[in-house]
This record gives structure tokens, C-alpha cells and sequence, in this order.
């Protein structure tokens, strides 16, 4: 009997039909299994058909001693350019720690206060879904119209969201009495009013992943002004923006999740430097709802986001010894009352960060929550959903593990600080590791530098701590992006990927500066590209220098979510005679630097990636390197 005549058969008898429907529901879970595998970890969940870079290129430009580019070319990697080879497992990633479902503070309350006390917590729930890369604006849109596709696109994801999560608090309540008052979107959340004995029978759920109170006391990160008072163009000199700067990169938006800020200093005015005033604390889901009570979306307690607001974007009426770093315009995000953070604000201001077009969050905060709060989980949602997040470590060194949220997150840059003058390490600067062994800070920049006040439209103060210093990291994240937006360039994870670059500090890392000091990469030519390493595989990228070049920097970042597996991946740097001259090779962190310092060898050196132990079988990579003439 031919093929066909028996798979006629099968099919026409009762008991072939079944068969044959086992033998397809095999097939289909095996191709379901077989996707399964070829997931690659960061890459974008982009049902909106947004522009991506495309992956497997390199993107080389010359950069002058002035910041301008010239001379892009973009090439695909060569034939050869990936092997497979087995490597000696010599090294281990960190352990994780464990952790409590209930945050630090909510601990303490649960020992200290009467359990039928009803308070206000953020319950963060297991992931049931993935944040799309949303929408851009096209050109002949504004972004306050309600018909954009990104306004589109998030009222489906409010939609499934509270579906969902209502359904799910429902089956919840076996574990004890909470009413639901506030759905979240950009993270699989709710607040909830409970009384305080609920909080460790909830914590028993299994879809419960960490809760935390709404108003836990976090102050904003600054210190008490000390003796440094530099001006603002002392630390941009050593950041190296200005010329970035010059080349007049001032568009779209930057969101300041901050104190407020006072718009009528004379360092937002003529030009305009404020776009949006929101409170985020008392304006409603918008943050615009002015009839609310206590709606105020000023500067009025803290005397904070004044100063962080005029160090990303002041403008020169005051000279250019106060100018800011950048010339965009800014989202002011106010999360706190005056008794301290609204970690539920700052969750609305990352909400409303995305939906505002932000390219650029700045976490002006230190919450003290792990890596699965809230407001860590939503800046990780934020990068998803197509934004770059800064934040400050916090104020709580120089004891190791006291990084905060949101820097403590995966896909969120973490700011150390360092003295304006004389380059002095910051001892109250928060430190890594994170919980699960990351590196944090990721990189520093200066603080204490002398800047806007709210005291009266031309008042100044010094503004000290990783508060002082976060602006800087932000101004330089949102020139970057939008210099590698010039050539094509659309992933945010490729800005993060230079930002390491600019660190000063190759490996070995430690958890005081992580990449270390940055600064502006001129002078030179750059290399940029983003690829897909596999477990075990090398992707070899040519780097051709000429005579004359010297320091040889690269770096690679990759994105995580808080739930998978670690992947480690390194970086080294080989000369046109086959030998490595250095590399990125620590086993914990999204992030390798690596660096040959002097005159280099003319002729091709190679820039090998190296999937040392991808856990999750497939991970998107961002690498950025650098030579100086």
C-alpha cells in the first residue's frame, strides 16, 4: 500500500482519526515547545509594527574633537562572523538573596502597629503579560490628542489589565478582606486599603509577588549641602556634553519624576523650558485635575526638582556657568506630598511618562523597596514600552546592598556620584550588589554643583547626593539617544549600551562605580550594533584602525526581565595578531566594559561577543566601542 492510499485510510476509520488527531497535537505542541526555544530574551513584544534597528549590523561614524559625525556607514557582519565553541566554566553568577514579599517598611509596621490599623498598600502581582514597544508620534500629531495610536494602545492594555486583575483579586480574597481603589496598567498592580493583619496572610498568595505601602516617608535623594558649590559648566566639562549639546539635539521630551518644579525661574523662561506640570499625588489619573484637593504641582515642600529640573534643561539667562546639559523640554512628574514619596505617584508618573511621549524618566527617588516592587517592576515596563530610565542609588551608603528603586532595577540606569570638585567619592552614595548579584551603580556622574532654587525665580543652591548627580546621567542619556536617532538608530537599549561606554571604569567592576566616571565619547570613531548571542556562540565584529589611533573602549548592555534567568555575556578586545588585550568577564550584571588603553595596532582588531552561559538558550545584545585619534 503507497503513502497516500494508507493516509486515506487512517483518516476514513474512527480510530485513524483519533490517531491522527494526537499525532497533530504532538506536532503542534512540539512547534509550540520549538517557538518556545527561539523566544530571544529583550527582544521588543512590538504588535504595532514600530521601527526597530535591525539586528546582525554595524553601524561606524567619525565623531570630531566637536561632537559632529561624519562618514556613517552601516554593514553587515561578514560570513564567519559566529562560531560555537565550549568554554571552561570558570566563573559563577552571584547567588540571589532572599527576599520578603512585604517590603522593609511594611515589616516594620506589621511588628509595630495594631493590626486592625487600615492602610494603603501596592500589591504587585506576577506577570501576565508583555508591555508592547508603543507607538511613536507621527510628525502631524500632537501628543495631547486622545486619537493617537499610543493613546489607542494603552486603553486596550487598561482594558485587559483591570479585567483581569479584578477577576484575579477576587479569588484573592480567601486570603483575607482588601478593597481595590486603583488599577495599574503598566505593571500588573493595584492599590488596595486593607487592615495591616491582612498583609502577611496575603503575602501567602502565590500570585502575589510583593506589596508595599503607598506612602512609606522615602524623602527625595539629596544630602545636606556641603562646601562644593561648582557651577554647573564645571561638571558638564566633565561629563564632555557640550558638544553633543552644539549640535542642537532638543527633541521630543524628558520626564522628571521629582518634587515639582517652580516653572517662573528664570532658568525655565524665555526660552521655555517646561512643558507639562503634573501632580501625580493629588491631579487624578491625569495629574491634571485641578479641582481635586491639594492639587499642586509647584515645587512647595522639598526645594528638589527645581534644581534637578535646570541641571538637565536650564537655559543661559543666568550665564552659561548655569545652562543645563540639555536644551530639551521637560515633563515635571510630581510624586511627593510633604511627608515624603506616593509610591503609587510615582507608578502613575511612569504611566503617564509613557503615555506622554517621554524618551528620557529620571527617578529623582530612593524607595525602599527590592526588585519586584512596583515601581521598579513598572520603570522595567517602561523600557519595554520604548523609554530610557535614569535614577539616582539613593543616599543610604557606603554599606554594601543599599541601592534603591527604581535604580535597583534591570533595565533602569543606576546614578552613583562623585564631588564636582576635586572628583571626591560620595560616601552616603547607595552601593550594590543588587539582590541577585547585579552591579549597581551602573555608572556616576558629578553632584553638588550650584543650581536653580525654588526660593524665588533667581534663587540658587547647592544640590548635593546622587540627586545632584542623576541629572547629569539623564541630560546625557537623552543627548545620546538623540545623536544615534540622527543615523537610524531606534532601540532605547542602544543608548544604554553607550552609557556604559562612557563610564570610565572597565573590568573588574566594583559596586561603588560600576562602569565607572562618565564622559562623552569624541575624538574619534564609534562602532555600534545590536545582535542575538546564543548559548556558547561568539559573534566576532571587525574594528578597523588606522595608524595613529589610541584607546581601544567597548561596552555591551542587554536587557533582563526580574523573573528569567540570568545570562552572562562578555566582551573582549583582540589585536590584528590574535591576541586579547582585554575584556569585560564578570559573571553578574546586564553589563561588560572593556578596555586597551595607548597607541594601538594598526590593522583589524576584533570585537568578540561571547554567550559564556545564556541560560534563557537566546538574548538581544547592544555593544558600543570607541577609538580615540
Amino acid at each position: 500500500m503507497n503513502k497516500l492510499a494508507m493516509r486515506r485510510r487512517t483518516v476514513n476509520s474512527p480510530t485513524g482519526a483519533v490517531a491522527l488527531s494526537i499525532i497533530a497535537m504532538v506536532i503542534c505542541l512540539a512547534s509550540a515547545c520549538q517557538q518556545a526555544k527561539q523566544e530571544v530574551s529583550g527582544s521588543y513584544h512590538n504588535p504595532y509594527g514600530v521601527r526597530v534597528d535591525r539586528a546582525g549590523v554595524v553601524n561606524r561614524v567619525s565623531i570630531g574633537k566637536e561632537g559632529r559625525p561624519t562618514d556613517h556607514v552601516v554593514r553587515p557582519l561578514p560570513r564567519g562572523s559566529r562560531s560555537m565553541a565550549e568554554f571552561a566554566r570558570d566563573k559563577r553568577p552571584a547567588k540571589p538573596a532572599t527576599t520578603s514579599k512585604i517590603s522593609p517598611v511594611l515589616q516594620e509596621w506589621v511588628k509595630t502597629r495594631k493590626g486592625d490599623s487600615e492602610i494603603e498598600v501596592i500589591i504587585n502581582f506576577s506577570e501576565d503579560r508583555r508591555i508592547p514597544l508603543m507607538p511613536t508620534l507621527p510628525a502631524n500629531q500632537e501628543r495631547e490628542q486622545r486619537d493617537t495610536a499610543r493613546a489607542a494602545a494603552i486603553r486596550r492594555l487598561q482594558s485587559q489589565r483591570q479585567r483581569a486583575q479584578s477577576d484575579l483579586c477576587k479569588a484573592l480574597r480567601k486570603y483575607g478582606a482588601f478593597e481595590v481603589v486603583e488599577h495599574f496598567w503598566l505593571v500588573n498592580a493595584v492599590v488596595a486599603k486593607l487592615r495591616l493583619e491582612t498583609v502577611q496572610s496575603l503575602g501567602r498568595a502565590p500570585q502575589v509577588i510583593y506589596m508595599q505601602p503607598v506612602k512609606g516617608g522615602e524623602k527625595p535623594p539629596r544630602v545636606d549641602a556641603g562646601p562644593d558649590d561648582d557651577d554647573v559648566d564645571d561638571a558638564r566639562r566633565l561629563i564632555v556634553s557640550d558638544p553633543y549639546f552644539n549640535l542642537g539635539l532638543t527633541q521630543p521630551w524628558i520626564g522628571i519624576m521629582d518634587t515639582g518644579v517652580r516653572e517662573t525661574h528664570t532658568l525655565f523662561t524665555s526660552p521655555d523650558r517646561i512643558a507639562w506640570m503634573r501632580d501625580c499625588v493629588n491631579g487624578g489619573p491625569n495629574g491634571n485635575d485641578s479641582s481635586q484637593p491639594n492639587f499642586d504641582p509647584t515645587d512647595f515642600f522639598w526645594n528638589h526638582g527645581t534644581s534637578t529640573a535646570a541641571i538637565i534643561s536650564g537655559n543661559n539667562n543666568l550665564g552659561n556657568i548655569r545652562r543645563g546639559v540639555t536644551a530639551v523640554r521637560l515633563d515635571s512628574w510630581q510624586i511627593y506630598t510633604a511627608a515624603g514619596l506616593d509610591s503609587a505617584a510615582a507608578v502613575r508618573a511612569l504611566q503617564l511618562g509613557v503615555a506622554a511621549f517621554d524618551r528620557v524618566l529620571v527617578g529623582e527617588l530612593q524607595a525602599n523597596e527590592a526588585e519586584d516592587g512596583a515601581i521598579a517592576t513598572a520603570a522595567d515596563n517602561a523600557y519595554d514600552a520604548g523609554a530610557i530610565i535614569v535614577s539616582a542609588n539613593g543616599n543610604f551608603g557606603p554599606g554594601a546592598s543599599t541601592v534603591r528603586s527604581p535604580a535597583i532595577a534591570h533595565k533602569v540606569l543606576g546614578v552613583g556620584n562623585f564631588t564636582t570638585d576635586g572628583q571626591n567619592q560620595v560616601a552616603s552614595q547607595g552601593r550594590g550588589p543588587a539582590t541577585d548579584g547585579r552591579w549597581k551603580p551602573d555608572i556616576q556622574t558629578p553632584t553638588s554643583s550650584q543650581t536653580a532654587s525654588n526660593a524665588s525665580d533667581t534663587a540658587l543652591q547647592v544640590f548635593t547626593g546622587t540627586s545632584g548627580a542623576t541629572p547629569y546621567a539623564a541630560g546625557a542619556a537623552m543627548l545620546a539617544r538623540n545623536w544615534l536617532h540622527r543615523f537610524g538608530t531606534y532601540d532605547n537599549g542602544q543608548t544604554y549600551a553607550f552609557m556604559i561606554l562612557y563610564g570610565q571604569n572597565p573590568w573588574p567592576y566594583d559596586q561603588t562605580s560600576g562602569a565607572g566616571r562618565l564622559s562623552m565619547a569624541v575624538n574619534g570613531w564609534a562602532w555600534w550594533g545590536k545582535y542575538v548571542i546564543t548559548n556558547g556562540a561568539s559573534i566576532d565584529i571587525p574594528i578597523n584602525v588606522t595608524a595613529g589611533k589610541k584607546d581601544f573602549d567597548a561596552a555591551i548592555w542587554w536587557p533582563e526581565t526580574a523573573a528569567q534567568n540570568h545570562n552572562d555575556v562578555d566582551v573582549h578586545l583582540i589585536d590584528p595578531g590574535g591576541t586579547e588585550r582585554a575584556k569585560g568577564y564578570s559573571a553578574a550584571g546586564v553589563f561588560e566594559r572593556a578596555k586597551v588603553a595607548g597607541t594601538l595596532s594598526p590593522g583589524t582588531w576584533t570585537l568578540r561577543i561571547r554567550g559564556f552561559w545564556v541560560r534563557t538558550g537566546a538574548q538581544v545584545v547592544y555593544m558600543a566601542a570607541h577609538v580615540r585619534n
